[in-house]
């Protein structure tokens, strides 16, 4: 089964009369379930950043997924209210940054560059001393680095990585093989999961355009900068449940395979997916039980939530076609 394509187990229709399409939710809803992305600014904390869009929203709380240090700028998204629980479908995702070095001596740029394709594939880290993750090794994946421009002793780069892959640790590993010292001087996420920086408001893109709503009663441009929690599970595949299977997914409970209407293909066993209603709305995270095509023919378990986020009221508890 193609990964790109939806499969039908079983044709059913959905109740217009309950739940909603995403894209569709109004300003208020997407203020208390949505999310974000913002162009953070060099200087404050990604927490300083999530605490101005909590007071300037005037929501009850706010939280960034995936932590940028203060002179890091690019993206940082920032859950709003409820919006906080999608933490773990965007701030474990691939990353990208654009990053500067400044080197005490030069060096050839053949060498720099043969010495930075070294760290291509796992890499051993351990976190520095400022983040505040434990400070033990671990590996993280470099999936692609290169060398965008050298000129004299500044160098700069290109890294893809797995997420929690330090660039400043990398900085002062590649430093240690090339037997000189060197300095990051700027640092830029340009890709988060499937978000880029076209997806990026800046802090005052973002409060402008909400008292813009608040004076005017016109939510255009607000409109446009919040997201639905959906938007964040973009790249992680998806199970559509029947209407009558809604209730019992977003009460916890196993999805059964018989509760599916429509299916992507290539989910294997054990992968994190999305179970949706048909209308798109994110129901629950969770791990598959079976493969895409044991879910398409077969019964039993096909999934099961471990991060819900519908509220169980909004579809019946048993709805009949």
């Amino acid at each position: 089964m193609n990964e790109e394509t939806w499969y039908t187990r079983e044709e059913t229709e959905t109740d217009p009369n309950f739940g909603s399409i995403p894209e569709k939710r109004p300003v208020e809803k997407l203020l208390q379930q949505g999310f974000v992305v913002v162009e953070k600014p060099f200087g404050p904390t990604s927490n300083q950043v999530s605490y101005w869009i909590k007071e300037e929203l005037n929501l009850k709380k706010a939280g960034h997924f995936g932590t940028l240090d203060p002179n890091a700028t690019g993206i940082l998204p920032v859950g709003l209210s409820s919006g906080t629980r999608i933490n773990p479908a965007l701030s474990q995702k691939d990353k990208e940054y654009i990053f500067e070095i400044e080197m005490n001596e030069e060096r050839p740029e053949k060498e720099v560059e043969n010495v930075m394709k070294d760290f291509e594939g796992a890499n051993s880290q351990t976190p520095p001393e400022k983040s505040a993750v434990k400070k033990e090794e671990r590996e993280r994946i470099v999936y692609e680095i290169e060398i965008l421009e050298k000129q004299g002793k500044k160098i700069l780069g290109r890294v893809k990585c797995e997420s929690g892959f330090y660039v400043r640790v990398l900085i002062d590993q590649m430093s240690e093989e090339l037997g000189i010292d060197a300095e990051m001087t700027e640092l830029r996420r340009t890709m988060q999961g499937h978000l880029t920086e076209d997806d990026t408001y800046t802090l005052q893109d973002i409060v402008d355009a909400y008292h813009f709503y608040k004076k005017e009663n016109d939510e255009k441009e607000l409109k446009e900068i919040l997201r639905p929690v959906e938007d964040a599970i973009g790249d992680i595949k998806k199970i559509a449940v029947k209407d009558s299977a809604v209730h019992s997914v977003a009460n916890g409970s196993d999805l059964g395979a018989s509760g599916i209407s429509k299916l992507q293909g290539g989910i294997e066993e054990d992968e994190q997916v999305a179970i949706t209603t048909l209308k798109g709305e994110l129901i629950a995270l969770g791990k598959a039980s079976m493969s895409s095509e044991e879910m398409y023919g077969e019964k039993g378990t096909a999934a099961s939530p471990e991060n819900v986020y519908m509220d169980p009221s909004i579809y019946p508890k048993r709805w009949k076609q």
